[in-house]
């Protein structure tokens, strides 16, 4: 994917029906534009270091809980990238989060690599995911698969789009309507057992519906956004994993519970994009 071409697509205008320049788009929203130029450069540094990735140096943030000079040099770039455009703005980072103290009225929510596990054992479903956040409502959403080149991108009120080869693709959810027919992502982390999610796969096997976790919850709502899998479940989030992928869901037509929960952006929460038809069947199984 060549950077340039985030500035000669086109874009349709639902409101009066014809194509606008890139040009307009920046003047509508230049964090828009800006995020998804900053997630391709971002991660193109993330594939290098992917490529290099058993000469990093690996520290252990918990149980199964990684971290590498990769993370944090990506995220230093996003974080530079966005304090030179948008300097008042906030910026709460993965690998900086415990350090953050600004406002939440107008922040950048950045993971800037999601699926480090699979980052580092060369497994290609990793991602950088940047959300920006005003008065507590995600209005951009901007998720890059650099191993696949392709970059998922979302506006409130303007649709999600898949840009890939050139090409510009709007995003629908599935139609899957039952969990018997369903292709559902259940997500957890392998820091301590979580029996309400064994509870939730038993409900799910009952069911009928096949289920994965592909490990980086960020890239799964964007596959679920673009019609791959029907849901994705997740019971505690952090905001840098969720924001961004859940706007392309709600974007999509699809069906995404709030997030964040009451606790505010810095606590994980509960996390669910579906096909608007598993909605009923999918919501009393997370909020239980």
């Amino acid at each position: 994917m060549r950077v340039k071409h985030r500035w000669s697509c086109v874009i349709l205008n639902k409101t009066k029906g014809r194509a606008l320049s890139i040009t307009a788009r920046y003047v509508a929203a230049p964090r828009y534009v800006a995020a998804q130029q900053i997630a391709i450069k971002a991660g193109r540094l993330a594939h290098d270091f992917f490529v290099q990735r058993n000469t990093l140096a690996v520290e252990a943030k918990g149980r199964q809980n990684f971290v590498t000079q990769a993370d944090r040099a990506v995220e230093q770039l996003i974080r530079g990238e966005i304090e030179r455009e948008f300097r008042e703005d906030g910026f709460l980072g993965e690998e900086t989060a415990s350090a953050f103290s600004g406002s939440e009225d107008r922040v950048w929510v950045v993971d800037p690599i999601d699926g480090t596990h699979n980052f580092l054992r060369g497994v290609r479903y990793y991602c950088v995911s940047i959300a920006y956040v005003e008065r507590g409502r995600c209005e951009i959403g901007v998720i890059f698969d650099p191993e696949h080149d392709e970059l998922f991108h979302g506006r409130r009120g303007h649709g999600s789009w898949c840009d890939h080869d050139e090409l510009e693709q709007r995003l629908r959810v599935s139609d899957c309507a039952s969990l018997g027919s369903a292709f559902v992502c259940l997500g957890h982390h392998d820091r301590h057992p979580e029996p309400r999610y064994i509870e939730i796969r038993r409900a799910l096997m009952d069911k009928g519906a096949a289920m994965r976790n592909m490990g980086a919850g960020a890239l799964q709502l964007a596959h679920v956004a673009a019609d791959r899998y029907d849901a994705f479940i997740e019971l505690s989030l952090n905001a840098w994993d969720a924001l961004a992928g859940l706007l392309l869901v709600e974007e999509a037509g699809g069906y995404a519970a709030p997030f964040p929960g009451p606790q505010g952006l810095r606590k994980p929460a509960p996390a669910l994009g579906c096909a608007k038809g598993l909605a009923r069947e999918l919501v009393p199984l997370v909020a239980a």
